[in-house]
């Protein structure tokens, strides 16, 4: 049986590192910028496909695409539903634990609402004002890259005290404007102001300031109620505005910092580091991804950051032989010690994680914790060392 699977899993796991929404490798991000354009070029399609005097050529031509398309995410549905029945041991063999029950994730259901309506209505009714509508929900896919709303969710429930507070201004505002509006102008426009729900209509269009105008007041009563409510609107949504800017401020920051945790957490320089070490750098150090065989530093350069290694590898390109440096290894610190550009050009041989640590950053690290710049100034010292005992050309860092 086990013979059976063998040929099966290379596969498998090709196919899933190609479908990993937080794959690094080429292909990877190749996958995700076509898919990003077919969504677009759908959404395209089909605002072009409801337009009127199209000829029947053209609604052809419009109809294949988002047919063409549709197809493909199709398949992109069946192949993570496979990989998901069949390869579970296989993603977590590639400790991607994350990705291994898709079709129980929020984005695992996200891709499949965004397929499944349009493909099954499409049966039945592929016309300009049926099926292809559907299009609109491929939107949806992009939430499977992107953390927003998770992030606004974990803003809502902490901030959610405030929100209710504006929340309940608003409505304060909306309900006593729309009875003072109904009384105000009920006499000078019976036809227009009719009851307190039709003066909502009024007081939610003049709250927000959208102001469509078919509703105007003429009485001065009127008037000056329409002034406050639009001042009162004004207040409430910035209120609302800041709170959920602030609340996204804070947790973008609370993110990156326990991201910036995990990764320095596996960089063996900061292995026998304390919490409060730890904690002082990760507000520091900045995650940077990389595919394989991408430069991440060029000769000749000026050296503003160093650069400290999770996952991966790079290559230093030097003579008369590259040097390749590893996990919890780092480069780029001669430049910032000495103020002189990069000496060597480093390249990525894999999908590389590294942490960027800024020259103004690393300035203030020396301030705050020199025992971890005295180590760095250590092993750059080293490094000369042993470049000026092999020749300048063999300095291995940049």
């Amino acid at each position: 049986m086990s013979d059976e699977r063998q040929p099966v899993v290379p596969v498998a796991i090709r196919l899933a590192s190609l479908l990993d929404r937080q794959s690094i490798s080429r292909p990877a991000r190749i996958y995700r910028r076509a898919e990003a354009v077919l969504i677009i070029v759908g959404l395209l399609a089909m605002i072009v496909g409801t337009s009127k005097g199209l000829t029947p050529t053209e609604q052809f031509l419009a109809s294949t695409v988002l047919l063409a398309i549709m197809l493909l995410f199709v398949l992109d549905v069946l192949a993570r539903i496979i990989l998901t029945l069949v390869g579970a041991s296989v993603q977590r063999r590639r400790h991607h634990d994350d990705d291994t029950h898709w079709a129980g994730r929020v984005w695992g259901i996200l891709d499949i609402l965004t397929v499944l309506p349009m493909a099954l209505l499409a049966l039945y009714n592929w016309t300009p004002t049926g099926a292809p509508l559907l299009a609109s929900l491929w939107l949806l896919r992009f939430g499977r890259y992107s953390g927003g709303g998770r992030m606004l969710a974990t803003v809502l429930v902490r901030e959610r005290e405030p929100i209710l507070g504006v929340l309940l201004m608003f409505a304060i505002v909306l309900i006593t404007g729309a009875v003072l509006g109904y009384l105000a102008e009920r006499q000078a426009q019976p036809e227009v102001f009719t009851s307190v729900g039709a003066a909502l209509w009024w007081t939610i269009t003049t709250l927000t300031t959208t102001g469509y105008g078919d509703m105007p007041p003429v009485t001065l009563p009127g008037r000056l109620l329409g002034g406050s409510v639009m001042v009162g609107g004004v207040i409430t949504i910035s209120l609302l505005a800041g709170i959920l800017a602030t609340g996204f401020s804070a947790e973008l920051k609370r993110t990156e910092f326990l991201r910036s945790w995990d990764m320095i957490a596996k960089v063996s320089f900061f292995e026998n580091a304390g919490a409060a070490v730890i904690a002082d750098v990760a507000a520091l150090l900045r995650p940077r991804d990389f595919p394989s065989r991408s430069v991440v530093l060029r000769r000749g350069q000026p050296g503003d950051c160093m650069y400290f290694i999770v996952e991966g590898e790079v290559e230093i390109l030097i003579s008369p032989k590259p040097v390749r440096l590893g996990p919890g290894e780092f480069f780029g610190e001669m430049a910032l010690l000495t103020g002189a550009p990069r000496n060597a050009t480093i390249v990525t041989t894999k999908a590389t994680q590294l942490l960027s640590l800024d020259i103004a950053d690393f300035r203030a690290l020396a301030a705050s914790r020199p025992e971890l710049t005295d180590i760095i100034k250590r092993e750059a010292e080293l490094r000369m060392g042993s470049g000026q005992a092999q020749g300048p050309s063999a300095q291995p860092a940049a």
